[in-house]
């Protein structure tokens, strides 16, 4: 019950917010348009109607298709949303929230070699159905009863029986079979990978293979990515083993958890006749048994990265960016070819292909380039795109400066070539510029050709080849498959051999003298190596799934999608809120307090695919035991952000305990938001808030607070690297004035610690006045309704205080550890922990409501544990214990321990 209470709060302190930025699409976006399909909403911008089209024929084909292999059919609608060019996003997902959909954007031109596959948009199509099919399910009466009531929402009171079982479901799970379903459809897919392949068996030969690591989610490498890449190996024994239709059947066969949604030794058991435990014991064994062939690149080691990012060659020298511990801001490599030396520097570049231009160095990336846009393109240190490069994925130049790119808007199925401004070659890899000439690689079928320019020179069987480089002989060496896992190999005139023998390398550059530079991967991170040429007469593994055999039964269906019929979209809306909106999600949170007051709140919320929009009905009983009745309704679709929050007092609490308080019986909160920067780390917003404090008949203030910050985050770090913040306020209510402003910096420093200071400053312009709630305010809990930039939250107050003036200051010392302990059966893992001690000062002047106190100086002391935690193999939560030691008790406590519990999203 406690720590349902700790949840309410975390809950209530984001209640005063109303309406958030749209984590979907960007504000402004295009038009969208949208028609149902059977049962299926296609939503789509005119930009992309060719494709809408094709993805409406596809889904047709997909979907009965994943209804026999999965047993099951999706319960609600399916909205498709296929996001417009304003959106340059290399990614897709799917969810249950606010609804049954999933969102594909257009941006897989930036990894054109990571994927193995012949189509990007086919390959979302495929990965994110599959997962509305696994999270959809709902295979008893409980859950299926019960989302007809709460849709994807559900009662927390004091245990919560499972509306849609799978979402707890691990990412191990279902990532691991979603990638195996992209995989057998014709159209290759991460299994093909190479680079997926070598990253398993040096885990398996390492020993990393354990339930602990693999369902979990845990801090070590290669982090989350790690689900996509064991998940799928381990998906694909159970295929291999027991079939694909059984394998996919066990989501079906796990929805009927709903008591406990966190079981996978059941339904596994269930579904193939012997628990987790034993299918897990035997695939990690048979990986291990496997994995003792694999060779290891050996050489000079010139650096690490706990993430992956390409290598570039300019002239003579060979550049990369690492990121050794993965928490810090990246090192640049420049390794010279001539002299054999290597230099490095910090670069704070996002992590891929280094391009040294006149004014600079770039990688390209997708970013913010205003609050309105996510642009792909080349950027800077400061995170700035570099003119001209918008929508641009910038492969290299030719020695008259002409551009080498993939068009991002133009891109959606496979990579579009341009020089200039014209048109080369629809490709299907990334592309090497050499001497004038263009490397790259195209799909046809089951097999793939290496071009120089439009000159076809080699041709292999698979779905995984990188041209790496091209020596002066004219030899082009690339990266492919290796029995064991990804290696380097050449073609000169048509003769191929393996030139390395290793099965860990996943990106090369010649360094001259017979030595190659390779990026390969170890069981702890990537890393850089100057090795010796081993040449052997070898062509590339062709990677042979079951499905691959002619006279398997699955061999028949990889050609379900070589002919898509386009669905013609001849009637489609005007995307809005009255034709998209549906009731998509009821709940119900209760808990109680140490005094055994009971806190509660029940939404009811309506909104759309996109989200848009949404509207809710609430009922809320808050920690005065006052029951309010409310509707609250966001908009995030335009420049302006706005929220309105109206309330009925339906049952005063206040008036059992405080009678002459003259409360209010109805009234409204409204949140208006204008966010005017977001581009490289810096971020501002314009804000404006009003509210009608129930607590008081006459409170009635109105906020202008304006925010700016700059902000860098690089890897996993457990605190932001480098943060500047400030904003500005000002509040008004009844003739009082308030004026403020807050301020704060903090950075990291070696070995993960981390230090800042911050401050705020409010005064009123009026005396304080705690019967009529005036002044500045200082509050221990966080109100429901309103938001107010000029209150102080402090856990250790005695009781709500109001106050002239107040002066606060801070400063503060972190230190991260890394100890981790990962479980499988216990619902508990600790990934990492940080210890911090802060000092803070407040200055108070002109209280009232503390008998005998006017102007109090508070000196605190704090030491705060923080620790990451997962909860049940799913959810990432960070646990803060705080305990503060406060010098003075005439408002607050002397000694004061809490826990607040953040949960990211």
């Amino acid at each position: 019950m406690k720590i349902l209470w700790v949840l309410l709060l975390s809950a209530t302190a984001q209640a005063n917010e109303i309406v958030f930025p749209n984590y979907s699409v960007v504000a402004e976006d295009k038009p969208y348009l949208s028609q149902d399909v059977n049962n299926t909403n296609i939503i789509y911008t005119e930009e992309n109607k060719q494709h809408a089209e094709h993805t409406a024929g596809f889904e047709m084909l997909l979907q009965p298709i994943y209804e026999d292999t999965f047993g099951y059919q999706m319960d609600t609608q399916l909205s498709v949303g296929l996001i417009s060019s304003y959106n340059q996003i290399a990614n897709g997902f799917s969810t249950q929230f606010p609804s049954n959909r999933q969102v594909n954007y257009m941006g897989g031109a930036q990894l054109p070699d990571y994927f193995s596959s012949s189509s990007w948009l086919d390959m979302l199509l495929l990965h994110e159905t599959a997962h509305n099919y696994q999270v959809n399910a709902k295979e008893n009466v409980v859950s299926s009863s019960m989302f007809k009531v709460f849709r994807n929402g559900g009662i927390f009171f004091p245990f919560f029986p499972a509306t849609t079982p799978n979402l707890f479901e691990s990412s191990f799970m279902l990532e691991g079979n979603a990638v195996l379903n992209e995989s057998w459809h014709g159209r290759g897919g991460r299994l093909y990978s190479g680079r997926y392949r070598a990253m398993n068996y040096v885990h398996a030969k390492a020993g990393n293979l354990t339930k602990e690591r693999m369902y979990n989610q845990t801090k070590n490498f290669p982090y989350g990515e790690g689900h996509y890449i064991f998940g799928s190996q381990y998906q694909y024994y159970l295929a291999e083993t027991y079939g694909l239709d059984t394998t996919n059947k066990y989501f079906k066969n796990r929805s009927k958890n709903w008591y406990f949604p966190f079981t996978v030794n059941e339904p596994t058991k269930e579904t193939f006749g012997v628990n987790f435990n034993t299918t897990f014991s035997a695939w990690a064994e048979k990986m291990e048994y496997e994995a003792r062939s694999v060779k290891l690149a050996e050489g000079h080691i010139l650096g690490r990265s706990k993430y992956y990012s390409d290598m570039n060659t300019k002239d003579s020298e060979v550049l990369f960016l690492t990121m050794e511990r993965g928490v810090s801001s990246p090192k640049l490599f420049q390794y010279n070819k001539q002299n054999k030396t290597i230099k490095y520097e910090t670069a704070s570049l996002a992590l891929g292909r280094v391009f040294p231009l006149e004014d600079g160095f770039y990688t390209v990336s997708a970013r913010h380039t205003s609050p309105w846009r996510i642009t792909q393109g080349l950027f800077d240190e400061d995170g700035m795109i570099k003119p001209g490069s918008e929508g641009k994925i910038i492969q290299g130049y030719l020695s008259d400066g002409q551009e080498v790119y993939f068009d991002t808007t133009k891109s959606y199925v496979s990579p579009q070539l341009f020089v200039g401004d014209e048109f080369y070659a629809a490709v299907n890899s990334s592309v090497i510029v050499k001497d004038d000439h263009l490397y790259y690689f195209i799909q046809n079928g089951k097999k793939r050709t290496l071009f120089r320019d439009k000159q076809a020179l080699y041709t292999l069987d698979g779905f995984y080849s990188i041209v790496a480089d091209v020596d002066s002989s004219g030899a082009v060496y690339f990266i492919a498959n290796s029995k064991m896992g990804s290696s380097l190999y050449k073609v000169n005139n048509g003769n191929v051999s393996r030139v390395l023998n290793a099965d860990n390398v996943v990106a090369a550059k010649l360094a001259g003298d017979n030595q190659v530079i390779v990026e390969a991967i170890s069981a702890d991170d990537y890393y850089y190596a100057l090795i010796d040429l081993n040449i052997s007469d070898e062509d590339p593994y062709v990677v042979k799934l079951m499905w691959d055999d002619i006279e398997h039964p699955l061999h028949d269906r990889l050609s379900n999608f070589d002919k898509v019929e386009s669905i013609a979209l001849d009637e489609p809306m005007e995307y809005g809120f009255f034709n998209n909106f549906s009731y998509t999600m009821g709940s119900f949170i209760a808990g109680e307090d140490e005094n055994g007051d009971s806190s509660a709140n029940l939404f009811v919320t309506y909104s759309d695919p996109l989200g848009y929009n949404e509207l809710t009905l609430k009922a809320q009983k808050d920690g005065y035991q006052s029951l309010l009745l409310g509707t609250r309704y966001s908009n995030n679709e335009h420049f302006i952000l706005y929220g309105v929050d109206a309330f009925y007092v339906a049952d005063n609490g206040l008036e059992d305990v405080a009678a002459f308080v003259d409360t209010r019986d109805y009234g409204i909160a409204l949140d208006v938001k204008l966010p005017f920067l977001k581009q490289g780390y810096w971020a501002g917003q314009l804000q404006v808030g009003y509210y009608q404090d129930y607590i008081d008949l006459d409170r009635e203030p109105v906020s202008l607070n304006v925010s700016v910050s700059r902000q860098q985050s690089f890897g996993h770090s457990f605190y932001t690297n480098e943060i500047a913040h400030s904003n500005f306020f000002v509040t008004h209510d009844r003739g009082d004035n308030i004026t403020g402003s807050t301020f704060g910096f903090s950075t990291d420093l070696p070995l993960e610690f981390y230090a800042g200071f911050n401050g705020k400053y409010a005064a009123s312009d009026s005396n304080a006045n705690r019967a009529e709630y005036q002044g500045v305010k200082l509050e221990s809990n966080v109100s429901f309704i309103g938001n107010d930039p000029s209150s102080f939250h402090i856990p250790s107050l005695l009781g709500d205080v109001f106050a002239k003036q107040v002066t606060y200051g801070e400063v503060n010392l972190s230190k991260v550890f890394n100890g981790s302990a990962y479980y499988f059966k216990f619902p508990l893992s600790l990934q990492r922990e940080a210890v911090s001690i802060a000092y803070r000062r407040y200055q108070i002047e002109g209280v009232d409501g503390v008998a005998g106190v006017n102007d109090v100086e508070i000196n605190q002391a704090s030491l705060a544990l923080s620790f990451d935690a997962s909860i049940v193999n799913k959810a990432v939560v960070r646990y803060v214990l705080e305990m503060v030691h406060n010098d003075s008790k005439e408002i607050t406590d002397s000694n004061f321990l809490f826990g607040r519990l953040e949960i990211p999203f």
